[in-house]
């Protein structure tokens, strides 16, 4: 009955907070939609889009034939300055073609703007070399007589890319072995934001308790005889529904939504059972751990600080912001010591790698071992406070 006034309680006080309750849920779920517009487009296949300029020292038909493979692999977007791609041929460019050996190809040069994404850089090249390949193909073509100058550029090109086309099928191998389509960029992007909201209830949990302190509810807490264990499973037991109700609304709406904004919806893989265990897990360990930060703090200043801070540096090296594959070997390391990053992998297994329960245990056992450490210190924390809290101060 005792713990479950204290429930009401935090409940009451958390509908009155409307500032956290955007932190809560508004927030992720601006994350959620903003990534899966921004990364809609990862998995299309299609041609990179550039402004790139083709900068060439003759006018033959080896020339045009390149600058017209070259516009086939990239969308040219109008635009002149300092964002634009160049592309320079060779004086030789022709002469260097004709040649037997492949051993001095014609010498291209790329200068792109400072700022271009490591990405493009590399569509760009993919871009370039298949469009000189083509163009040397041509060229060996012709000289055999088994391209005529009487076909026009389109046709020589649609013949070019007969041969140098292929078809590759994609497809993802699930945790059991199984075959599966490719994973959508929802499947990769969505998971990461929902942990990153979860975790964020260190800040609520973290004012709440400081208003219990100076407003002296703390202290009539005290005053009634209930255990610290019961006032600690009363501080954290609500924002482990809150983050179990985080995991559920963000899912429907990945689920759900997405398509209605004319996106890839996200697809639930894995069994009901699996998706539950794991968001217990990473509830509780959000939960906790934000205990753990509320009971350290002593100022509005400092929750807002540390839980913030907490907040973006296990995401900053638990793969949330950036993803651990292009991390170094020593980042990955470290990351593996994030709790964050524990979660991400339990999601990952679910959605990307159509796992199971027993796939995702040990995902859940670091993630509950590090929610106990984190409570039982946290609490230790905040008996200390309850037996030094005098009135509305704490000495």
């Amino acid at each position: 009955m005792r713990l479950w006034a204290l429930l009401s309680k935090e409940w009451r006080i958390l509908y009155r907070d409307l500032h956290a309750l955007a932190v809560l849920f508004l927030m992720p779920l601006t994350f959620v939609l903003l990534m899966s517009f921004a990364l809609s487009d990862l998995n299309s296949g299609e041609p990179a889009s550039a402004s790139l300029q083709l900068i060439q020292h003759s006018d033959d038909t080896n020339s045009r034939f390149f600058a017209a493979a070259l516009a086939e692999q990239v969308m040219l977007v109008p635009q002149s300055g300092e964002e634009t791609i160049t592309v320079i041929t060779s004086t030789e460019f022709s002469a260097l073609l004709e040649q037997e050996t492949t051993a001095s190809l014609p010498q291209l040069q790329l200068i792109f703007p400072a700022s271009t994404a490591p990405v493009l850089r590399q569509q760009i090249r993919a871009a370039v070399t298949l469009s000189l390949a083509q163009t040397r193909l041509q060229a060996f073509l012709t000289a055999n007589e088994m391209l005529s100058d009487q076909q026009s550029l389109s046709q020589q090109l649609a013949i070019v890319r007969q041969q140098t086309d292929s078809t590759l099928d994609e497809q993802d191998r699930g945790r059991g072995g199984q075959v599966f389509d490719q994973a959508s960029a929802s499947q990769h992007s969505v998971p990461a934001w929902l942990i990153f909201g979860m975790f964020f209830v260190m800040l609520p949990m973290a004012n709440t308790l400081l208003s219990e302190q100076q407003s002296g509810t703390l202290l009539r807490l005290k005053s009634a005889n209930l255990p610290p264990l019961t006032l600690a499973v009363g501080k954290c037991l609500p924002y482990f529904f809150i983050n179990l109700l985080q995991f559920t609304v963000l899912l429907a709406v990945s689920r759900w939504l997405l398509p209605m904004l004319g996106l890839e919806p996200l697809q639930l893989n894995g069994s009901v059972l699996a998706y539950l265990v794991l968001a217990c897990s990473i509830a509780l360990c959000s939960s906790c751990f934000g205990f753990l930060i509320a009971s350290l703090v002593r100022s509005n200043e400092q929750a807002l600080m540390l839980s913030g801070g907490c907040n973006i540096i296990l995401a900053a090296i638990g793969g949330i912001m950036v993803p651990k594959s292009v991390m170094p070997e020593a980042m990955q390391q470290l990351a593996a010591l994030s709790p964050m990053s524990w979660a991400l992998d339990g999601c990952l297994i679910l959605l990307t790698g159509h796992g199971g329960v027993t796939d995702i245990v040990p995902a859940a056992l670091k993630l509950t071992l590090f929610a106990l450490s984190s409570f039982t210190l946290a609490y230790f924390i905040y008996q200390f406070k309850l037996s030094r809290i005098k009135w509305t101060a704490i000495y």
